[in-house]
């Protein structure tokens, strides 16, 4: 037994190392994760901090707007990048009592300002743009160097760009895909801005470095729409598309789950957060149903990985609950009733009102049987139940008696069918645990039991006799094997335990033991 129990503890103490080493693991990932960001974010700051600088000295010097509307885009992206750090820095910090669900979506706040200055840049730019097209003649200078500077951002953005999205996509980091947009955007834009300066400087066409400058405008316009429209969504706690039907198809038809609703998703960063209802049987006891919500959230991760699951579980009435299941809810919440046995339930007919008339007797296993009969049955009070109730033994009758009646009362109420009820009040059995010592009985004590519970017809075989004396009592213990005989079928559990009580009743009588327990076996 001591071995058992160190078996035991070691499986606990490996359990707890297993469970250390899993948060240890998820606790350095995490920071893995963060410091790779940090690093991106701050390249792509001294990135865009140089290429702004060189373009507004080169834009201010050659008085194009197509280089100087890259300039501002450019420096836009310093303060984007600068945000972006922020707000990395910030998801490092754990959920607290005040942002109990953390910090990830200060990354989404942080892809709204970018956006929201992206427009006011393109804005000014279209401004100025059309100014130029429609009210003011600008002739821009073009100097190898107002190449040099579009090709060499264009180079760097491109090497930004796939960085930075390779690092959002691997960790869903909105902030640093708003910075890979932005960059993308400039390879265009620079395209742009090129082409433009071309049609200048081959075709003197003045005009055309401010065209550009418009199509720039557009460009940054349409793809900050894309998004802008992804960050809402994720302020917003829209579903990810699909997650709700992968979610209910997980779940339906799982053991144990009657139906599954009112399912919430969002996503917050990286991560998902599922909140749902399932509905399982009141009849179900609190670790059955806790083991139900683990696999409804062992499935929900299953078709949602990195996704925290809540799971709130609801009690319902089943279809397939009983009169007596109901009996024993009942009991189950009434203060002071410790358990309810022997249930009987019997049919009232007008002819059962009579003093001559018998009531029909139904036991709970007929009322199981027959649920149709039941539920066909008029609404109304049409079934007679008696059944013992166990109660606390230090209650005073007129205490016990009220509990009595309150339990009637509200059985009425839940089972309408119920007419007549006729409770026997008993006290519990003792929570205590008697520790009994066991002797060695002689060949001959031991026989005269064998050869009783052998003379029961349908007791094929009696063995692991044991007599124990608990506080000067007799105790019997012994197992015998049952088997159907030309005189006595046996097929349900209620015909082995009408052949076990025999058994039993023929022991004590025979021995004189106070109890006598009886274990069956099929033969």
């Amino acid at each position: 037994m001591v071995d058992q129990n160190d078996d035991h503890n070691d499986h606990d103490h490996q359990d707890e190392h297993k469970e250390s080493s899993s948060a240890s693991f998820i606790s350095n990932r995490h920071q893995d994760a963060h410091k790779e960001k940090l690093k991106v974010a701050i390249t792509s700051i001294l990135a865009s901090a140089c290429l702004a600088i060189f373009k507004i000295v080169i834009g201010f010097s050659t008085n194009s707007l197509g280089i100087l509307s890259e300039a501002f885009h450019s420096g836009l992206d310093v303060i984007a990048a600068l945000m972006t750090l922020y707000a990395i820095r910030l998801v490092m910090r754990p959920p607290d009592l005040k942002y109990t669900y953390g910090y990830a979506k200060v990354e989404s706040i942080s892809s709204l300002s970018e956006i929201v200055l992206l427009f006011a840049v393109a804005g000014w730019i279209f401004y100025e743009g059309i100014e130029r097209i429609l009210f003011k003649s600008i002739q821009p200078e073009i100097t190898l160097f107002s190449f040099i500077i579009m090709f060499v951002s264009i180079g760097i953005d491109f090497g930004r760009s796939r960085v930075l999205y390779r690092t959002a996509r691997k960790y869903g980091s909105q902030a640093l895909e708003a910075d890979a947009l932005h960059f993308k955007t400039d390879m265009i834009t620079s395209s742009v801005v090129i082409v433009g300066l071309l049609f200048v400087f081959l075709f003197h066409i003045p005009k055309a470095d401010a065209y550009a400058a418009v199509i720039v405008a557009g460009m940054i316009i349409y793809t900050s729409l894309g998004l802008g429209r992804r960050t809402l969504d994720v302020l917003l706690d829209k579903a990810p598309k699909g997650a709700y039907q992968r979610v209910l198809e997980a779940v339906s038809g799982l053991e144990g789950v009657e139906r599954a609703h009112d399912i919430r998703i969002r996503k917050m960063g990286s991560e998902t957060f599922v909140d749902m209802h399932i509905e399982v049987p009141r009849t179900s006891t609190h670790d059955k149903a806790h083991k139900v919500a683990t696999s409804v959230e062992e499935k929900v991760r299953g078709v949602l990985p990195a996704s925290d699951v809540l799971v709130h579980v609801d009690a319902t009435e089943s279809a397939s609950e009983t009169i007596t299941d109901r009996i024993r809810l009942v009991a189950a919440e009434t203060e002071g009733i410790k358990n309810v046995h022997s249930i009987y339930l019997s049919k009232i007919t007008p002819a059962s009102r009579s003093p001559e008339a018998a009531k029909e007797r139904v036991t709970s296993t007929d009322v199981k049987n027959n649920l149709s009969d039941l539920h066909e049955i008029k609404r109304g009070s049409m079934l007679h139940v008696y059944l013992d109730v166990q109660m606390d033994r230090d209650l005073d009758l007129k205490t016990a008696h009220g509990i009595i009646d309150s339990f009637e009362k509200r059985l009425k109420e839940v089972v309408p069918e119920l007419r007549d009820i006729t409770t026997h009040m008993e006290t519990e059995t003792s929570e205590y645990v008697s520790i009994g010592t066991e002797r060695k009985a002689t060949i001959s004590y031991l026989e005269r039991i064998r050869n009783a519970a052998l003379s029961i017809h349908g007791v094929v075989d009696c063995k692991d006799i044991g007599v124990v004396y608990v506080n000067d009592e007799q105790h019997i213990t012994l197992s015998i094997k049952i088997k159907s005989t030309p005189e006595k079928t046996i097929n349900t559990i209620e015909d082995a335990h009408r052949l076990a009580t025999n058994v039993q009743n023929l022991v004590m009588k025979l021995t004189g033991a106070s109890r006598v327990i009886v274990h069956t076996e099929p033969g």
